[in-house]
Formats: structure tokens, C-alpha cells, sequence
């Protein structure tokens, strides 16, 4: 009777813990809705849109095969083509982000009990990476909360189980493959029977379920070499350090949390090995899984291409806090520490700034989709029903399109030029296509940039241009019309 008053206890301390988080966790997040779009977020939803409107000549179109479809599949049914459909799905990406707090909360719960669970909980609420990335649209949400329901089944050894839900991770998001990585290992430290045969049997489940994505329709199945292995050419991710993902820890975690961090990889390990408790070695293998393939074995990479670690980083980073909580009777000094490092965390999480994170950790793309948004605007506002639009390819993106730059505009479609050629060649251009507005995207690099042909530019008659973020903009109507009045001229004196 005592035993079952416990649990019941322990059960109503779990879920009053996990109320509370819950409100940290939304009220932190609710802050960054709605936000500046990135060129990924821009990207899927002009991808879902051509994808709907079958528009095989859109040029976003193909993009909607590029990753898997299950997010997408919820996302269409949030009204596409209708006006906010951005801030329904950052509220749909917030959704899964929750759902994933949830499995990783059962799963710490599981593995530590009500304490461990609510220290894992409110330290993944207040990481920065996580307030930074949950109202994303991307997928990382979906696929997180699926990859750590996945860990959960296999510890509960209800195991095909845990191989559909890795399958529709993996339907999900790509970045699913490091949990089944990880299910490897996880299979051996828990000393289940007949590890072969069960590896084996997950597996083909996993292909069963997936193959039919990733054989037949995945157009990353086709380029990830080129992407993640090779990383060269235009495909390529530009972040070439092995350490990058251990480097962006600091402003990912955030000192304090980095800090229990680092305590709870000895704790958790010590625990693990020396003390024979294997189930506490689950957080390590995950961050193991998922930091080392994408640090020393794919070259191509990207800021977020560890999300799907938040979860686990925050777990271990709560069997450091645990810790230190258990040590307070043996040297009261630690409750300072621990009243410190708590108090630093919060304040991290509570005065997170959503442009100076991405700034930070996205240092190109924060202010190249700022620029492609005010550049946008500016047009939406000057632009007439039917002016035309030449552009050169967009720099900073070192391509042709700019996700970010269509989805803010609301005109009709644009003639893309190379901002490599003469200046005569264009100005001939504008008159033959009759070209109202001229624009260069330009790049802060020098390395990719279009000074030269800007500089020509001024020299012509187009002369001085607008700045608009990092692109020159210049009203050509006149250009055009001038020329099409002296021909009519002509004709007249002909006839």
C-alpha cells in the first residue's frame, strides 16, 4: 500500500513539474512568433505551394521532393494560399517542438525519475538553441519528438515499435539516420538477447516503411553525395571545421546550462560504467550519434544539422544538475554554485533575443534574408501592376533564386540576368524586354560580388541607384519608354 502511495505521488509530482514547464516552454517560444522568414522556412513554403499548384516550371517546385513529406503533409492542411499561413506554421512547428518536450520528458522520467525528468525539461525549455530553432518551419520538431519516442519504445524493449517510429522520423527529416545510428550501441549497453537478429529486424523494418520515399521520389538521395560527402560545388554547405558543432555549444546551451553540461558527461558515464547502470549511458549515445558523423564523417554543414541532439544535450546536461543536487549535503558551498548556475540559465532563456542568436550562429543568413525582405517591400511599394522586374542572381545566396526575396514579393514573375556581363549588355536588355526596375543582389563578400558592373552601372544612363539592404535598385521605365518614343518618332517620319 505505502509502494503504490509512492508512485502515485511521484506520477502527480511528474506531471505538476511538467505543467510548469510546459508555461516556461510556450511563453519563451511565443516570443519569437511571428519572425523574420529564413531561407529554408521561405523555401518550404513556396516549395508546398508550387507542389500544390502542380507548377512544374516553378523554380521551387522540385524543392518539395527534396526532404521528406510528413511534415508537409500536416502543413497543407493550414490554408497554403491563404494571407499568415507563415505564422500557422511556426505555430504548427511549435506544436511538434512540444510534442518532443513531451517524449523527452518520459524518456528522462524513465531513465531517472520525477527529478531528473524536471531538470532535463526546463533546461531544454530555457537552451537557446531551442527557443531559437522550435518555431522554425522545419521539420526538426516532428522529427525529434518521433526519434525520442523511437528511444523511449526501445527502452520499454517494445521494439518494433521503436523501429516505426524511427521510420517515420526518417519520413520526417533526414537527420532521423543518427538515431539509428544510435540504436546500434543502445541495443548492446541495454544487454538485450540476440542483438544481431533484433538489428537486423528493426532495419528491415525501417527500409519496409521508407524505401519507397528515398528510392523513388527523394531528390537528396541523388545529391547528398555531392552535398554532405564531397561538399563542392554550388551545393555545397559553406562550414568546413570538424569542431564547428562542438565550438557552437557556448551559444547553443548558454553558459550555465553549458556548464551542467560538462558535469553531467562525467556523472552520467560514471554512472553508466562504474556503477553497472547502463540505461544512464542513453543521453551520451545519442549526442555521440549525432555529433560525431556530422563533425568528422560529413563535410557539408549547416547550423542546424544538430538540432535533432537538443533533446539529449539538455538531458545530460541534467544529470549534471542532478549531481550537484545530490553533493549539496556533503559541501553546502555547492548551493551557491547551484543557485548561480540556475539563475544564469533562466536569465539566458528569458532575455533571449531571437535576431542576435541567429546572427550569431547564422552570421550570412540573418542579414541576407533581411535584405531580401526589405528589398521586397521597397518593390511592393514602388512597383506598378505592370512594371517588369530584371535581377541578377542574388550573391549572398550564390544562386539564382532567393526563397526569402519571393515569398515577401507580390508581383508578377522576374527576369533573372548574370551580374557578370557588360553594362551595355544589359541596358540593351532593359530596352528590349522593357524593364521597369533593374536590380543587383549584392554580396558583402568580394569574393562573390557585383561591384564592377554596379560601378559601370552608375557610369551609364541609369546613374545613381537606391540601396536597399545589400542590393542597388534602379526605376529603368523611363529608359525604355524614351527609346520606344524616338522609334515610333522614326517610323513617323518614314511614313
Amino acid at each position: 500500500m505505502a509502494l503504490n502511495m509512492n508512485i502515485s505521488r511521484n506520477k502527480k509530482k511528474l506531471w505538476i513539474g511538467f505543467i510548469f514547464i510546459s508555461i516556461v516552454f510556450v511563453f519563451l517560444r511565443l516570443k519569437t512568433l511571428p519572425h523574420l522568414l529564413m531561407w529554408d522556412e521561405a523555401w518550404n513554403i513556396l516549395s508546398l505551394r508550387a507542389f500544390l499548384s502542380n507548377a512544374k516550371a516553378d523554380p521551387f517546385y522540385w524543392g518539395y521532393f527534396f526532404h521528406p513529406p510528413l511534415y508537409m503533409f500536416f502543413a497543407q492542411l493550414f490554408a497554403p494560399f491563404q494571407a499568415g499561413f507563415d505564422v500557422r506554421l511556426e505555430v504548427l512547428s511549435l506544436s511538434f517542438s512540444y510534442a518532443a518536450l513531451l517524449t523527452t520528458y518520459l524518456l528522462s522520467a524513465r531513465l531517472g525519475g520525477w527529478r531528473y525528468a524536471w531538470l532535463s525539461g526546463i533546461l531544454l525549455s530555457l537552451m537557446p538553441v531551442s527557443i531559437g530553432y522550435d518555431t522554425w518551419i522545419k521539420r526538426d520538431g516532428l522529427a525529434s519528438a518521433l526519434c525520442y519516442l523511437s528511444m523511449l519504445l526501445l527502452l520499454r524493449r517494445q521494439l518494433f515499435w521503436c523501429a516505426v517510429a524511427l521510420s517515420f522520423s526518417l519520413l520526417s527529416k533526414e537527420s532521423a539516420i543518427f538515431f539509428i545510428f544510435a540504436v546500434i550501441p543502445m541495443l548492446f549497453l541495454l544487454k538485450e538477447k540476440t542483438v544481431i537478429k533484433k538489428i537486423v529486424v528493426m532495419y528491415a523494418t525501417v527500409l519496409i516503411v521508407t524505401s519507397w520515399w528515398y528510392i523513388f521520389f527523394s531528390t537528396l538521395t541523388k545529391t547528398a553525395v555531392k552535398i554532405f560527402i564531397q561538399a563542392a560545388g554550388h551545393n555545397a554547405i559553406w562550414i568546413k571545421s570538424p569542431f564547428y558543432y562542438f565550438g557552437k555549444l557556448l551559444p547553443d546551451m548558454g553558459i550555465a546550462i553549458l556548464f551542467f553540461f560538462i558535469i553531467g558527461i562525467c556523472y552520467l558515464s560514471y554512472l553508466a560504467v562504474r556503477k553497472k547502470q547502463p540505461r544512464w549511458g542513453v543521453p551520451l549515445i545519442i549526442v555521440l550519434s549525432i555529433y560525431i558523423p556530422s563533425s568528422f564523417f560529413i563535410a557539408g554543414k549547416s547550423p542546424w544539422l544538430c538540432l535533432s541532439a537538443r533533446p539529449a544535450l539538455a538531458m545530460v546536461a541534467g544529470g549534471g544538475a542532478l549531481l550537484l543536487i545530490k553533493m549539496v549535503k556533503k559541501l553546502k558551498l555547492l548551493v551557491l554554485v547551484l543557485f548561480i548556475s540556475f539563475l544564469c540559465a533562466i536569465y539566458t532563456g528569458f532575455t533571449f533575443s531571437y535576431p542576435r542568436y541567429h546572427m550569431a550562429t547564422y552570421p550570412n543568413g540573418w542579414p541576407g534574408a533581411n535584405s531580401s525582405k526589405a528589398l521586397a517591400f521597397y518593390l511592393n511599394e514602388n512597383m506598378q501592376d505592370d512594371d517588369r522586374l530584371m535581377i541578377t542572381e542574388f550573391a549572398y545566396w550564390k544562386t539564382s533564386v532567393c526563397a526569402v526575396f519571393y515569398y515577401y514579393w507580390k508581383k508578377h514573375p522576374v527576369l533573372i540576368i548574370n551580374g557578370r556581363q557588360k553594362a551595355e549588355n544589359v541596358i540593351k536588355e532593359i530596352i528590349n524586354n522593357k524593364i521597369s526596375w533593374f536590380v543587383i543582389a549584392d554580396s558583402p563578400d568580394q569574393q562573390f560580388n557585383f561591384h564592377p558592373l554596379v560601378n559601370n552601372i552608375k557610369n551609364s544612363v541609369l546613374g545613381k541607384p537606391y540601396t536597399v539592404g545589400w542590393s542597388y535598385v534602379w526605376n529603368t521605365r523611363a529608359l525604355w519608354l524614351n527609346d520606344s518614343k524616338q522609334a515610333d518618332a522614326e517610323k513617323k517620319k518614314q511614313l
